[in-house]
């Protein structure tokens, strides 16, 4: 009798307020701040790619891993992983390093591409494994999508300029 009292007095008021946060759990805003080449080899490139997670609630949470798949022109292009832990403070953000590793005949691929003088449509996906103690983690799904244009970005920069003779 006195296990079943204790899990009603002591247990069960924990667990309850655990499902009440996340029954008002927002999800957090993920999104891509920086693409870094590491290197890489004859057929795959390895980029370091920096996410910035935002959350809007009133309690921080702990993430324990990421997965995110990259898409240029709706076609895959490179997969991030990471399984740094992270804690991201109430109403704060946080930066989570990802490593995506990139075929390169899929990067010539969409090199090719920004010869058309095209933007580029982008498009990250994936979900972030948010530790809930002693439950199973949250699976938090995100997306970002958005349009690049390359050859605006770079301008006049990517015309060869004649060279100046004069003094």
């Amino acid at each position: 009798m006195r296990p079943v009292l204790l899990f009603l007095f002591l247990i069960a008021p924990l667990w309850l307020s655990g499902c009440a946060n996340l029954s008002t759990f927002e999800y957090p805003k993920v999104s891509v701040t920086d693409v870094q080449l590491r290197g890489g080899r004859l057929l795959a490139q390895e980029f370091l790619v920096t996410l910035r997670i935002d959350n809007p609630n009133d309690y921080g949470f702990e993430i324990k891993g990421v997965v995110a798949d990259i898409l240029l022109n709706g076609q895959p292009l490179a997969r991030g992983l990471s399984n740094q832990h992270i804690s991201v403070p109430a109403y704060g953000s946080a930066s989570l390093p990802m490593t995506a590793n990139v075929q390169t005949l899929d990067l010539l691929q969409q090199v090719m591409e920004l010869g058309t003088h095209q933007a580029i449509d982008y498009e990250v996906k994936g979900h972030l494994s948010v530790a809930r103690g002693w439950s199973r983690d949250l699976r938090i799904p995100f997306k970002q999508q958005g349009t690049l244009d390359f050859w605006r970005f770079i301008g006049d920069q990517a015309i060869p300029q004649p060279l100046n003779d004069g003094y």
